[in-house]
């Protein structure tokens, strides 16, 4: 990690400024504009600046955006993003725009999204860079502007916090129409965090650290027959706009006249149709005969101008509804600008089965869209980094990439999430902290993994201290019989609807106290540290860790195995069963041979067993795997297949009622085709395909 004391510095408006213009950083956004000009005689061939803000940006150069940023980071860090601007820059005056967004610490109402930490101090800024003649490290050189008009609605969608909702006629969106800066009423930049340590060591503010990750990619993409339209005055009109492929994306769309006209955006995964009793539900994904839901824009015109969302919006679908006033409004089509983490597939395989092919190009896009600054659970509801979805992400990435950035950046986030009691959180960064203890676990098992794809375990050393306090966590919570007791946290651990009814997606037995289930897949988790521990001099402890996995797996044995049925029950005082005990009690060993081959038949054949969803498709195919019994996962892909039946171009979070049409823990293709028609790529005896 490169050395944090940089130097840098934000400017912004001051909290004194802020609360005499009537804003209370600490309870709601605060959207500000950033100006600043310079002249150049002759232009450079590279001109790089580094910017970062508090809490989030947009970066124009002379009124194109360029840049969204900063990279997502942990409460304490401020990560800076480096680009080459000289492309759009011009003999003569340039000016240069940051619109930032300030998120609150306890919002009242409108909120950001959970990925962003809040910030007690409002918008503030930081951009360095050899500027023709001026100094953009100069607070006197820019100038400030509220955007008053720029508002937000409560069509929120689940964690990304408050949509737009924009008064065209009294919104800054574009300050590049107005001729003159110095016109009208500007506020005064000030330095409002000073460089980030004293000669003391203590920290002032957050630490400036240089972005860990590559910029994403901005690819310019059309609608198709999206043609310019003019709405009558005093009419209402709407129509449905096709991408043809599920995207992230900045979606713009320009407007000519209309004056006062209302503009409703609404983005959506897919049509939607209505089950037999009302409830909204998916089907054919582009069945118009459908309806359109979801997260939605609204924009009040109010002159010429083009209209593009400050953060990127996810969408198939964009439904426009405009409501016109006494002017005609007229349509004007716009590209629209996909973005996502580069993630490239240099390791796509051959294929001589259509079919197979778009299982797995279906499930690389699916992977791209999950991946932006971190990895996320979905590109179109909270798009927040968990350990469970992200330890899929990182095989993933490793069976179809190049890319180790990614995989690296996880391990460091969630390596910085820590709490007191002993466990790292579900999901991070995340501004609410959530504990689901088997999630620390799926962080135990991300770290082997990158040792053994890597063969490099230099990179996880910080990192093993961590994993060992999170055994030792668990270890510390018995029940009367020895076995692990629940953590006392959501025990998380699949969408199984067998499990939904009680509200926690966990076996009976885990709200009972005593879990099989949590039991055997601590056992699987433990055992790739202890494999670990060797390499970091730690061979006493790795086997100590393995005596204690030898003691529960007996205890599960004893207490958990049905003779009568041929299966482990999920605990010693209940009769429920799941497919997820039987898939570990085959990964941990315990269950060997030809008794592990009848249990997994067992677990295919027996619909009575609670079933997996896709999350835990990955290792119900190990467990085949190392049962011997692999043939047998050819007839699951038409699950998959379903979906593509169905018109879907990502792969959704459950194969039943998906709530999102694009989950990445569904990408198993990735894995499974590794060698294209052959079957599986190549194998480790203990955690499958690398």
């Amino acid at each position: 990690m490169p050395d944090p004391i940089s130097g840098k510095q934000f400017l912004g408006l001051s909290p004194e400024t802020l609360r005499q213009e009537g804003y209370d950083p600490t309870r709601r956004i605060v959207p500000a504009w950033f100006g600043f000009r310079c002249r150049m005689e002759t232009l450079p061939e590279t001109c790089f600046v580094e910017v970062a803000a508090r809490s989030q940006y947009k970066l124009y150069v002379n009124g194109e955006s360029l840049l969204f940023g900063p990279c997502r980071s942990a409460r304490e860090v401020a990560y800076w993003d480096r680009l080459d601007i000289a492309p759009r820059l011009r003999e003569g005056e340039n000016r240069i725009l940051l619109q930032v967004f300030s998120y609150p610490e306890r919002p009242e109402g409108e909120e950001g999204p959970y990925y962003c930490f809040g910030d007690e101090e409002g918008p503030g800024f930081s951009l360095e860079g050899e500027l023709g003649d001026a100094d953009p490290r100069d607070p006197d050189q820019w100038r400030a502007w509220l955007d008053r008009g720029q508002g937000f609605n409560n069509h929120q969608i689940f964690m990304l916090g408050s949509n737009e909702s924009i008064d065209g006629a009294r919104s800054l969106e574009n300050p590049f129409f107005k001729e003159n800066w110095d016109e009208g009423e500007t506020l005064p930049v000030a330095v409002t965090q000073p460089r980030e340590y004293d000669p003391f060591g203590a920290r002032k503010g957050k630490v400036f650290l240089p972005r860990p990750i590559p910029l994403l990619y901005r690819k310019e993409k059309s609608f198709p027959d999206w043609a310019e339209r003019t709405i009558a005055p005093r009419s209402k009109e709407s129509f449905v706009l096709d991408a043809g492929e599920l995207t992230t994306a900045y979606f713009r769309v320009g407007f000519r006249g209309g004056k006062g006209a209302g503009v409703y955006i609404t983005y959506a995964e897919s049509y939607f149709q209505k089950d037999e009793n009302g409830w909204p539900c998916k089907g054919v994904r582009d069945d118009a005969a459908g309806f359109i839901q979801g997260v939605r824009d609204e924009y009040t015109v109010g002159g010429d101008t083009v209209f593009e969302p400050f953060r990127f919006r996810t969408f198939r679908f964009v439904e426009i509804t405009v409501e016109t006033g006494e002017e005609a409004l007229t349509i004007l089509p716009q590209p629209y600008v996909e973005t996502a983490y580069p993630l490239v597939n240099t390791k796509k395989p051959s294929f001589s089965d259509p079919k197979r092919e778009k299982l797995y190009d279906v499930a690389f896009r699916t992977l791209q869209l999950c991946a932006h600054d971190t990895y996320e659970d979905c590109p179109y509801y909270e798009q927040l980094q968990y350990a469970c979805d992200g330890r899929l992400e990182i095989l993933f990435t490793y069976a179809a990439t190049d890319d180790l950035e990614l995989p690296r950046q996880a391990i460091r986030l969630f390596g910085s999430s820590m709490q007191n009691f002993g466990l790292t959180q579900s999901r991070f960064p995340s501004r609410d902290e959530q504990t689901i203890p088997a999630f620390a676990l799926y962080y135990v098992l991300i770290l082997e993994d990158y040792v053994n794809h890597t063969g490099d375990p230099d990179f996880v050393r910080p990192y093993i201290p961590l994993a060992e306090r999170i055994l030792e966590t668990f270890l510390g919570k018995r029940t009367p019989s020895g076995l692990l007791a629940p953590q006392g946290w959501w025990d998380y651990f699949d969408w199984a609807p067998e499990w939904a009814g009680a509200g926690a997606s966990m076996p009976t037995a885990a709200r009972e106290g005593e879990s099989a289930l949590q039991n055997l897949f601590f056992v699987y988790a433990a055992r790739s540290l202890v494999r670990l521990l060797p390499q970091f001099h730690r061979g006493d402890l790795a086997a100590y860790y393995e005596r204690e996995c030898q003691t529960l797996l007996r205890l599960v044995e004893e207490r958990c195995w049905d003779a009568s049925r041929g299966l482990y029950r999920e605990g010693a005082g209940t009769e429920e069963y799941s497919q997820h005990t039987q898939i570990y009690a085959v990964l941990t060993g315990l269950c060997a041979g030809e008794r592990a081959k009848a249990v997994m038949e067992k677990t295919l054949e027996d619909r009575s067993l609670v079933q997996c969803s896709f999350m835990q498709s990955y290792y119900l195919f190990r467990a085949l795997e190392k049962a011997g019994m692999y043939e047998r996962t050819q007839a699951l892909w038409q699950t998959w297949q379903d979906f593509i039946d169905l018109h879907c171009t990502t792969f959704p979070e459950t194969p039943f009622s998906p709530r999102s049409d694009c989950h990445a823990w569904s990408a198993l293709p990735l894995t499974e085709f590794a060698a294209g028609d052959a079957g599986p790529g190549k194998k480790t005896e203990e955690q499958g395909t690398v």
